[in-house]
């Protein structure tokens, strides 16, 4: 099944188009890797998936519903979230307090909400941080928290917007276990379903993504140039000249 299709899509700042006939679609249970350059359209991607941009052109749809203009709590109850490039985790409230506000996407009453958050928190690798207070996490706990908090609105789409940025090397090596584990054990632990959910990951550190992803997704000046499984795209001579470069294709011969 087809979890996210973008189709054409094209996001406009003035005379600067972000996002140029930007196709490609996410299948149910893929991990999928979004490449390039800064200012490459990546962010404003996934600002137009989520709602909080609309495009001049095209269309966008999760699971077959058409999102493309739709506000973005709306797109986040038909099962998309994401995490930011820059960490926006509510900073004066605990961290269990941060996950709670996820949860009320779904649920209505406060103990369930809380007692899913705990169940969150644990599974995340935040056991026993519960009443810390978010501002005073690492950078890496906070970005934990982040992913904790999107899924704790039950996603079956998660868009993970440099999670890893910033991050030691343990630290990263952390966080890919950590999406590895949503993208196993989510689903079926949290949702009641049997296969693994959809996730898009926009970084930068090619020796984190290229192993994670399922398929690769390069973006240049806003343009798809490349969309394959990630040894191929890692031989593209476009992807190479644009983004990679010749020391990294050295490296993976």
């Amino acid at each position: 099944m087809i979890a996210l299709q973008v189709d054409r899509l094209t996001k406009r700042f003035g005379g600067l188009a972000a996002n140029d006939g930007v196709t490609f679609q996410v299948g149910e249970g893929e991990i999928v890797g979004l490449i390039g350059p800064n200012g490459a359209g990546k962010t404003t991607l996934f600002n137009c998936i989520a709602g909080y941009l609309h495009p001049e052109q095209g269309q966008i749809h999760v699971f077959g519903r058409e999102v493309t203009h739709r506000r973005p709590d709306q797109i986040c109850k038909l099962g998309v979230s994401r995490t930011w490039q820059l960490v926006r985790i509510f900073r004066r409230m605990s961290v269990l307090d941060n996950v709670i506000c996820g949860a009320f996407n779904r649920l209505n009453a406060t103990g369930a909400a809380r007692k899913l958050a705990l169940r969150l928190v644990a599974f995340a690798g935040l056991g026993g941080k519960e009443e810390v207070i978010a501002g005073t996490l690492t950078l890496a706990d906070k970005k934990r928290l982040e992913i904790t908090r999107a899924l704790a609105t039950l996603p079956r789409v998660l868009l993970l917007d440099e999670a890893m940025s910033g991050l030691t090397p343990a630290e990263t090596g952390a966080a890919v276990d950590l999406v590895r584990l949503v993208h196993r054990d989510f689903q079926r632990e949290f949702a009641g379903a049997s296969g693994p959910m959809a996730i898009c990951v926009v970084e930068h550190v090619m020796e984190v993504v290229m192993p994670l992803s399922h398929r690769v997704i390069v973006l240049n000046y806003g343009r798809l140039i490349a969309d394959g499984e990630p040894e191929a795209v890692s031989r593209d001579e476009h992807v190479i000249n644009a983004y990679l470069g010749q020391k990294y294709s050295a490296r993976r011969r």
